[in-house]
């Protein structure tokens, strides 16, 4: 089993942002080609060890997740998963399973999200109801801009900062079969990739 996390080399521009001078970005969240892939950082059970994949050895993420039997994400059928396929990675969708789709469905929701019921469910807010005092270790939305500006640790950290917190997610699923629901702080039983 694997967990993984990708980061993009181009800016997603907000309703509210204006585009930053000398800043490339995407057409939008549905430009996964146009997005790029700046780092994939991933944690592998198997070798019980933090990997880093940059564009000069993503066929060695592919063969991982070819030799894994669960390749875990949040957020990864709507984002990750879709980003890596636009950049011939493929992972297959019986070995994929995102925590973020487990928790709606826990809460009695679809797995695509839908304003406002699907809302308030970030990475951030479930680790911050489960583990109080940890939290995201930066912004998602800078991490393109840090790419391109060169800031390339900047970014490899962020990314591996978000697959501890997924670990984090995991690790409750796995060994207690629910979590703490981030809106209500009632507990829920999440179903489990094992």
């Amino acid at each position: 089993m694997i967990i993984y996390d990708c980061e993009i080399v181009c800016g997603i521009i907000g309703k509210k942002d204006k585009p930053l001078p000398m800043i490339k970005y995407a057409k939008g969240w549905e430009d996964y080609k146009g997005m790029g892939i700046s780092v994939i950082g991933c944690y592998d059970y198997g070798s019980d060890r933090y990997r880093v994949f940059c564009r000069d050895n993503f066929a060695d993420f592919q063969k991982l997740i070819d030799t894994r039997n669960i390749v875990v994400g949040f957020n990864n059928y709507s984002f990750d998963d879709p980003l890596c396929k636009a950049h011939g990675l493929e992972i297959p969708a019986e070995k994929s399973y995102d925590i973020l789709v487990e928790v709606w469905k826990a809460n009695g929701l679809g797995p695509k999200f839908q304003y406002p019921t699907h809302a308030g469910y970030s990475l951030g807010a479930c680790c911050g109801a489960n583990r109080p005092g940890l939290g995201k270790f930066g912004d998602g939305a800078m991490a393109p801009v840090d790419w391109q500006r060169g800031n390339i640790g900047k970014v490899i950290d962020y990314c591996l900062g978000d697959i501890y917190l997924t670990r984090e997610m995991l690790e409750l699923i796995i060994h207690n079969g629910q979590i703490k629901d981030p809106k209500t702080g009632k507990m829920i039983k999440v179903k489990s990739p094992i």
